[in-house]
């Protein structure tokens, strides 16, 4: 362990500041509880923190993105997504009374994902197949859900595609912001829902109501390798069409009444934020990452695989304060930093963007009620990849909680200084105050499941920065 102090001092004497002309117009109350010397210290300090690698693939898969696909690398393993979700029906269906059953002639599952939202090839050849769910999604699901079973084995669709937009030319690679994937459903199914929506459309006022006539579907890759989709939209959409007389110039310059057709499409139902969705993950770890676990290396992967335990040296943090500490001691800051690489491959795997530092005994409650971190039990970290580490700044209040009930007289033990450290998804909200200062918070934490990733953490060198000002009352 090393360790760098800085020591400043300042005289509580204002007197000695040049003063000494005005010294008869300056009151000396109270000078005797003032007088004393102010210490700042700060302490940097380089040491190993004690890991072990934990083992997880039961993680949450609810989550707004979708993966499907997958992926073989070498040095990361296999990695097999797929995915089951409810669908959030229109409460009223604007159609036309004109418009009849016999006039539905289609209906589309449209697959959205964003331009560059993917792992892998985008030019790699694909093909999913779509099902209809046959029993309800329990509330509870995992990521290690089998759909086996629970599903209609008559697929309602299926598609090949790829993830590129190259063979719709130029204007549409630049312009288009998603890759769409249209799957064609059971004319069937189609006249089906609009038949429902006509004759009782009280099935569609609620989600819970719905899915007991709909449970939802499941999206799976049947066929390709190579790449990893982020999808972020399921929409299902149905065609009718319809006739009508307009008018028309002819040839010889006269108008006449021409019957046409025309098409029309509504969005009945979708998987939105509010019914249930998980993603399906299939991840067999490489041989080369348990290689490096088994010889003592602390590894990070995505989604699911490995995360971190590490035990925080608080206890010496406690000590040394005491040591330091005199009258009046008030703690500044303290920050923890952990040095972190990708692990090197040739497929453009990277590090975790982020890193939850949860405590461990509030791990699972913490996922499950949807909990933002507090930076008291909870902190997260974006990783800074110009310096290659991660940076948990806002510590402070953890430590003087610990300090607070060490005085009050109670015991620190593990349960208080253990924590794990998972990669996760952010969602955050800047607030500007009076003053035009920013503030950062976020407001959701998600296990992270956008892409595949692996990260060695340098834990062997992690850095604690802490800071603490006492003052010696004379």
């Amino acid at each position: 362990m090393k360790a760098k102090k800085i020591l400043l001092f300042a005289s509580a004497l204002f007197g000695l500041l040049g003063l000494a002309a005005c010294d008869d117009d300056v009151s000396q109350i109270g000078s005797s509880v003032t007088n004393g010397e102010v210490s700042i210290q700060v302490d940097s300090l380089t040491t190993a923190v004690e890991t072990e690698c934990i083992a997880y693939n039961n993680l949450d898969g609810r989550n707004v993105t979708k993966l499907l696909g997958r992926i073989s690398v070498p040095e990361y393993g296999n990695l097999s997504c797929s995915f089951v979700s409810q669908m959030m029906a229109a409460t009223r269906m604007p159609v036309p009374d004109s418009i009849q059953v016999e006039d539905i002639d289609s209906m589309r599952l449209v697959l959205s994902v964003p331009r560059g939202a993917l792992t892998g090839d985008s030019l790699a050849p694909q093909q999913l197949r779509v099902y209809r769910l046959t029993d309800q999604l329990p509330s509870d699901i995992k990521a290690t859900y089998s759909p086996e079973g629970h599903y209609d084995p008559v697929p309602l669709g299926s598609r090949s595609y790829t993830l590129s937009n190259i063979a719709k030319g130029d204007s549409a690679l630049k312009k288009d912001a998603y890759i769409k994937i249209p799957v064609h459903m059971p004319l069937k199914m189609a006249r089906d829902l609009f038949t429902q929506y006509r004759t009782d459309n009280s099935i569609f006022a609620w989600p819970a109501t719905f899915n007991q006539y709909f449970p939802g579907i499941y999206v799976q890759q049947n066929f390709g390798n190579g790449c990893i989709a982020n999808i972020s939209n399921a929409e299902m959409y149905t065609y009718w069409h319809y006739t009508r007389r307009v008018s028309e110039m002819q040839a010889d310059s006269t108008y006449q009444m021409v019957t046409r057709v025309y098409r029309d499409s509504m969005c009945l139902m979708s998987s939105q934020p509010e019914v249930l969705s998980s993603n399906v993950i299939d991840y067999q770890v490489s041989q080369k990452i348990r290689d490096m676990v088994a010889a003592g290396k602390s590894i990070i992967t995505t989604p699911g695989g490995y995360m971190l335990s590490i035990k925080f040296p608080v206890l010496s943090l406690l000590e040394e304060f005491h040591r330091n500490g005199k009258a009046l001691a008030i703690v500044s800051s303290l920050r923890f930093e952990i040095p972190a690489l990708p692990i090197s491959n040739d497929y453009g795997l990277g590090a975790a963007p982020n890193l939850l530092m949860i405590k461990k005994s509030e791990y699972e409650s913490f996922f499950a009620e949807n909990k933002a971190p507090d930076n008291k039990t909870s902190f997260v970290a974006s990783y800074d990849s110009d310096n290659g580490r991660y940076r948990f700044a806002a510590m402070r209040s953890w430590f003087v909680n610990l300090l607070e009930a060490e005085q009050a007289g109670e015991t620190i033990d593990e349960d208080d200084y253990e924590f794990i450290l998972v990669p996760v998804n952010t969602v955050t909200e800047s607030v500007t105050d009076y003053s035009g200062n920013v503030t950062t918070y976020v407001t959701r934490c998600q296990p992270y499941l956008a892409a595949p990733t692996m990260t060695e953490l340098h834990t062997d060198r992690s850095i604690i920065c802490f800071t603490y000002s006492t003052q010696q009352l004379r």
